[in-house]
């Protein structure tokens, strides 16, 4: 990407992580990268070509994430780990992303909405599928499913990927939400499976 198209793509995040893509301006983004909306509008015919390349490069960064995570640890607990932590080192603009994508996508046409839906699935959530369900094969993890797993994992990690949660103890979020997923609540070695009411 030639770095005109990165300084608008940087400042397109910037707006819609802010305000949301309706919130955002093309002839703000324009005013804020120097150029006039002519220029603007020859690179990106709108905010949703704008939305394509932001959302394109967060899928590279997050993929990149569970990549190296599984190449960072050898068991699948700290592979886990190591993957969560990767997410949470990325820049808070592109975790941000992330949230911003699950609501923003609707504005993509039907075949690019459809595209990146596939991409997502098979560069970030088909490999984090498969290093829980390694996980489970190999004994380290109790047998569940590996898909609602990933699921609950995303469904803890997304709150904190907004600008609102920039500048906490991420380590010890990211400790204590594995820990969690991990080994549950419970004080108890094990679950109470008890099913009787009476006082």
């Amino acid at each position: 990407m030639d770095p005109l198209r990165q300084r608008l793509v940087a400042e397109a995040t910037r707006q819609f992580v802010e305000r949301g893509f309706d919130g955002a301006s093309m002839r703000e983004i324009a005013d804020a990268c120097g150029v006039t909306k002519a220029a603007l509008y020859y690179h990106y015919t709108g905010k949703a070509a704008l939305l394509r390349d932001i959302v394109a490069g967060y899928l590279d960064e997050v993929a990149s994430a569970v990549a190296e995570g599984r190449a960072a640890a050898s068991g699948p607990a700290d592979q886990l780990r190591a993957v969560v932590r990767g997410l949470f080192a990325l820049p808070v603009e592109s975790r941000a992303i992330m949230r911003l994508a699950m609501h923003d996508l609707r504005h993509l046409d039907d075949t690019h909405r459809v595209a990146f839906a596939a991409a997502y699935q098979a560069r970030f959530l088909q490999p984090l599928t498969d290093l829980v369900r390694d996980g489970i094969e190999a004994g380290a993890f109790a047998p569940r499913d590996p898909a609602t797993v990933v699921w609950m994992l995303l469904g803890m990690v997304y709150p904190f990927f907004s600008t609102q949660q920039a500048g906490r103890d991420e380590q010890r979020v990211v400790t204590e939400l594995l820990d969690v997923l991990l080994f549950g609540l419970s004080s108890s070695p094990e679950p109470n499976t008890s099913t009787n009411t009476t006082p």
